[in-house]
């Protein structure tokens, strides 16, 4: 799994729907929390034996959703709790994450990154898939022989409310 910086950069080229819920940000079946650093280093930090800064998925999120601000409004919309993107970082952050540029000095490789978890949405199946495992015979496909494979099975209630009707799904794999 890529860093969470380069995920945001491809969902943003991509102009695929990034998910805010609570203290999580989901890219499709992955998140991150929205205090999570990302390798990118806030300009004037790491220099004459001071530590690398490095901005948090929130700051990066809400520079996005802000960057048609001039800096002086956006800086004025940033809270205590998210911080706002430095004047030197914006061009050169916008030119990487709307891929006109294809890598940045900011980025900091050698950083620690932070894995992205599976969403919990898809947790919550993959447990109630595991629980109900059979072992089912493959169809046979020309000469070979049947072989084994697991089917996941499971059904959902249609709608909100329990109805006769239902979803069904199965997995091979």
């Amino acid at each position: 799994m890529a860093d969470v910086l380069s995920v945001l950069r491809q969902y943003n080229i991509q102009k695929k729907e990034i998910v805010a819920k609570g203290d999580e940000v989901i890219f499709g079946e992955f998140s991150w929390p929205k205090n999570v650093k990302i390798n990118y280093i806030i300009w004037g930090t790491g220099k004459e034996g001071q530590p690398k800064e490095y901005y948090t998925l929130d700051s990066i999120l809400f520079f996005l959703n802000n960057v048609h601000l001039p800096h002086p409004s956006y800086v004025r919309r940033a809270t205590e709790n998210i911080r706002a993107v430095r004047r030197p970082d914006r061009k050169d952050l916008r030119t990487y994450l709307n891929g006109e540029s294809s890598t940045s000095t900011s980025i900091d490789r050698s950083a620690p990154i932070e894995i992205g978890l599976q969403s919990r949405t898809q947790g919550k199946v993959t447990a109630f898939l595991q629980h109900d495992v059979e072992l089912l015979p493959r169809e046979a496909k020309s000469d070979s022989q049947a072989e084994p494979s697991l089917c996941h099975s499971f059904s959902l209630p249609y709608g909100s409310k329990r109805c006769h009707q239902s979803l069904h799904f199965v997995i091979i794999s």
